[in-house]
């Protein structure tokens, strides 16, 4: 598509002043060439910034990447990066520990995060966008202006220019990004795969994403993978998506669209999934930026809450009003929009980030507004994208980063996708059966796992028709195998450690999450030497808006073929949650799997009985105070088979119903599960 009529409505009135600021920027970047003081040699950089994305703007269009060699191409885009490469972070001023070493805290601080502004400009200037660089470029000339006049930044001003222009309320730019997710007419990605021609690589910096070594093999390997298996292995994707319209009890054929996101590199798989999407379903794509190798990962850490800088109460409520305009001028879009399919890969070494002091975080005051501004948003999108009309698929497979067995664990991953739900199905039933029977799980953990936890079971009032737990095939969530609950919260108690785990694309060293009646109670991990520091690292990164959060799900992923194949290469660490949340006992903290859909009666395959542990005590209070009810938040803690002593219901009686016993399944008719495990000598 053509990105630059795209935008034409917003650019047309700023390209007039963004051609008069060009020629000023550069005048100034003659005038601080010379200039040895800190806040020129800042301006200086950010106006050479500038420039360069100005030059870079008129030149990125189709003869570009037709006239140029991939290596050249490669070359100039490698160097955009430079920058962000973890051995030259160390001076850039987009470093929080950098900035404040040169302006000192108060002033580096907010230095680091204008910066960042200007290092959007690579995305801006790809995509076209002169609307926003126009923007930026005013705020540079209002800084320079007042160096030329003061000679030093004041954190008073620094802070007034950033609430300035990041505290914006367009509502014609807001609908432009709300169209890029949601209208069909955007189609810019979507083309790049339709028209990418494998022998020809060049096609992978159409996008605005930074391309590694990691995507370059990626789309090598699919190149010449089997067309037959990618057309079973779309078709696949695409069934099970319909399918959870089925099992979810909604109607897709009120829908026409369908979001895919995906990884850089898989776009032969993704073309074909295009195409049986619309071929046997009638959706059409909506294709979002695909996900890339991060260059490093620490940027991203630092830049976290950058926003603290500037938000409050004001700013969330005007957002939110903002939001809820734009919802109504979209509306058409939404009502067509069925939902989200993820092809996600992985591969990645764990990330264990540096907390740095001199990056932002919010106030407990930003907190509790930002959680205020969260929970509103949730409702606003229940409001016009209604989970109880809209589903998902998530899939996910290695890239070549996981090392010289790529090909072969690609194969085992994909025989794993692969499994047939209705066998699974089958054996799941057995320990649903038995685990409806008691009146709370009990979970302890050995081989040095410290987990010692009780999980309430809600009562079930008709046994016969009713079941606490869902019956997991393969359609949301990909692969199978997967029996799951939403907790009564009070009884529930005890501890969930994990040695080591991988959570939001962050490892955690020896997780200590302490619960009572459901609530996250204490909280503890070894990442850091510092016990606050770790703290702060879970409050972050895990709890974050929150204070405390509460047991959502409680789950026995049931898939030992994929534990199997996790232990044979050895990738467990490296392992999504998708894929792991199958392989054993599994805790997500925050909401239920039943978010906003608790009204909506499901019912469980094979004997088609209700579940009915959808609600828990805190999502009740949606039918007083909607605010109370959720946390935004779902995320799913994993314990290998290995660290588990046993999983027994304990029955009203006292009696003990064992599902796990020394790390084999012990329910009746689930002794398939253990073939496996048996087979790979676990």
């Amino acid at each position: 598509m053509d990105l630059k009529k795209f935008y034409s409505g917003l650019n047309s009135k700023a390209v007039r002043n963004y051609e008069k600021d060009i020629l000023k920027i550069k005048a100034a970047n003659k005038e601080l060439s010379a200039v040895t003081s800190k806040e020129g040699s800042f301006l200086f950089k950010i106006s050479g910034v500038i420039h360069y994305f100005y030059k870079f703007e008129q030149k990125i269009d189709d003869r570009y990447f037709l006239d140029n060699s991939f290596a050249k191409i490669q070359k100039e885009f490698d160097a955009i990066s430079n920058e962000i490469n973890p051995k030259n972070y160390k001076t850039s001023y987009l470093n929080p520990d950098y900035s404040v070493k040169i302006f000192g805290d108060k002033i580096g601080r907010i230095a680091y995060v204008i910066f960042y502004f200007f290092r959007q400009y690579r995305s801006f200037a790809f995509e076209h966008k002169i609307y926003q660089m126009e923007r930026y470029n005013r705020l540079f000339l209002e800084m320079y202006a007042h160096y030329t006049q003061k000679k030093k930044f004041t954190e008073k001003f620094l802070k007034d220019i950033v609430a300035k222009y990041e505290k914006r309320y367009d509502i014609d730019e807001t609908t432009i990004v709300y169209k890029e997710m949601f209208g069909k007419e955007y189609t810019h990605y979507k083309e790049i795969i339709l028209n990418s021609d494998p022998k020809d690589l060049r096609y992978l910096y159409r996008y605005n994403i930074n391309i590694t070594e990691n995507e370059i093999k990626t789309a090598e390997f699919f190149k010449t993978y089997s067309k037959k298996k990618l057309d079973i292995l779309a078709k696949q994707i695409a069934k099970a998506y319909a399918q959870g319209f089925v099992n979810g009890g909604k109607d897709l054929s009120i829908k026409s669209s369908v979001m895919i996101r995906f990884s850089a590199g898989q776009e032969e798989l993704i073309k074909r999934l295009i195409h049986f999407l619309q071929k046997d379903y009638g959706l059409d794509s909506i294709v979002g930026s695909p996900s890339t190798t991060p260059i490093n990962k620490q940027v991203s850490h630092d830049l976290k809450f950058q926003n603290a800088v500037f938000f409050n109460k004001d700013y969330a409520d005007k957002r939110l009003e903002l939001m809820n305009k734009v919802y109504q001028k979209i509306e058409e879009d939404t009502d067509a929009y069925s939902g989200i399919i993820l092809v996600e890969s992985f591969g990645e070494k764990p990330f264990s980030p540096e907390t740095k002091k001199t990056a932002w975080s919010y106030t407990p005051e930003q907190q509790k507004d930002f959680q205020y501004f969260m929970n509103q948003s949730m409702q606003l999108r229940q409001k016009y994208i209604p989970r109880t009309e809209n589903s998902f698929c998530i899939i996910a497979f290695p890239s070549p980063e996981i090392g010289k067995d790529f090909e072969k664990i690609f194969e085992d991953i994909l025989e794993v996708n692969m499994l047939e739900s209705s066998k699974y199905e089958g054996i799941q039933k057995h320990i649903i059966d038995a685990m409806d029977k008691a009146d709370h799980i009990h979970v302890k953990g050995t081989n040095g796992n410290l987990t010692d936890i009780t999980i309430k079971n809600q009562l079930l009032k008709n046994p016969k028709k009713q079941t606490n737990y869902c019956n997991c095939g393969a359609d949301v969530n990909i692969p199978v195998g997967e029996v799951f609950t939403s907790p009564q919260l009070k009884g529930t108690n005890g501890t969930l450690h994990i040695k080591e785990t991988f959570l939001n694309g962050l490892k955690f060293k020896e997780l200590r999450l302490d619960f009572k009646d459901g609530f996250i109670s204490d909280y503890s991990c070894k990442n850091f030497k510092n016990k606050e520091d770790n703290r702060k690292f879970i409050e972050e990164n895990l709890i974050f808006p929150h204070k405390t959060l509460p047991i959502g799900e409680f789950a026995i992923g049931t898939n030992t073929l994929a534990y199997t194949v996790a232990k044979k290469y050895d990738i467990l660490e490296v392992l999504p949650v998708l894929i792991i949340e199958k392989m054993g006992p599994h805790f997500a903290i925050g909401d239920t799997c039943f978010s906003h859909e608790e009204d909506k009666a499901t019912y469980n395959p094979i004997d088609n009985k209700e579940i009915t542990a959808r609600d828990n005590e805190m999502t009740l209070n949606r039918k007083k105070d909607h605010s109370k009810a959720y946390t935004g938040v779902h995320t799913d803690i994993t314990l290998p088979y290995e660290d588990i002593e046993f999983i027994s219901g304990i029955a009203e009686d006292g009696r003990h119903i064992d599902i796990i016993r020394n790390g084999r399944f012990a329910v009746k008719g689930s002794e398939e599960l253990n073939i496996p495990l048996d087979k790979a000598g676990i």
